[in-house]
């Protein structure tokens, strides 16, 4: 079995320091099996496009939408939203809203209803003009729960909203691969389903420290499926020690 039937992209700019979202839509008679999303991102930060990805979810059963604030003021930046299409049942939706104090981490956690599992997940953050939040991982915390951590780069509160995609589906397995990003550079991450199994959806893991005035910080800015197979982070470190960015990959 195919982790999906087809794929769609959209992509829009947008302008230099405002927010934006874009939709992919599914093939007449499809649906959205799970999404990705590519923010454009030219390092250093403010020497070009820097769009930070704020949120993904599927909007309507056949519509995947991505959110971006560009925090640039030099010009526009491009954000794509991919939608991973699919026939067969729409997965249920289960949420989970916290609140996430200023220049703090934290973390909302969806639990799917009884009977049914994590096969998809999107999140979504209060992003905006004066709030921005970066992910940090986005994962399966367990086969029923879809876990979503962001930081809030800015002093006042903002919120996250964990989005589980849910179906009576069979187990998963789950791989991974880390790799480590140097001081202000960026870095990619590939992982693949073992033998003869397709993938379902994906996650990533960004490591985060800062002591002593140092900072490592892998800002993950693309995170999307490659083929059927192969699941892909990108991101950028923007401390000064190095960082791990994870790529998970979900497979059947």
């Amino acid at each position: 079995m195919l982790a999906f039937a087809s794929r769609s992209t959209h992509t829009v700019v947008v302008r230099k320091g405002a927010q934006g979202a874009v939709s992919a839509k599914c093939p007449r008679g499809e649906h959205v099996s799970f999404g990705g999303v590519v923010a454009e991102f030219s390092p250093p930060p403010g020497s070009g496009p820097y769009m930070f990805p704020t949120g993904m979810r599927r909007t309507a059963n056949d519509q995947w939408t991505v959110y971006g604030k560009n925090e640039t003021d030099l010009l526009g930046s491009r954000l794509t939203s991919i939608a991973y299409c699919d026939h067969g049942a729409v997965s249920r939706v289960a949420s989970k809203t916290v609140s996430l104090p200023g220049l703090r981490s934290g973390s909302a956690i969806a639990t799917c209803p009884a009977g049914t599992f994590v096969v998809g997940g999107g999140f979504n953050s209060g992003a905006a003009p004066n709030h921005l939040a970066a992910v940090a991982h986005l994962d399966r915390a367990s086969p029923t729960q879809w876990i979503v951590t962001m930081i809030n780069l800015f002093p006042a509160a903002t919120t996250i909203t964990a989005i589980a995609y849910c179906s009576s589906s069979t187990a998963l397995t789950t791989v991974s691969n880390i790799v480590q990003v140097a001081a202000r550079r960026s870095g990619t991450v590939r992982v693949s389903c073992p033998g003869g199994l397709s993938l379902v959806f994906g996650g990533l893991l960004a490591s985060s420290a800062a002591s002593a005035g140092h900072l490592a910080f892998a800002l993950p800015f693309g995170w999307n499926a490659a083929s059927t197979t192969q699941w892909v982070v990108s991101g950028y470190n923007i401390g000064d020690r190095p960082a791990f960015l994870t790529a998970i990959a979900y497979c059947r």
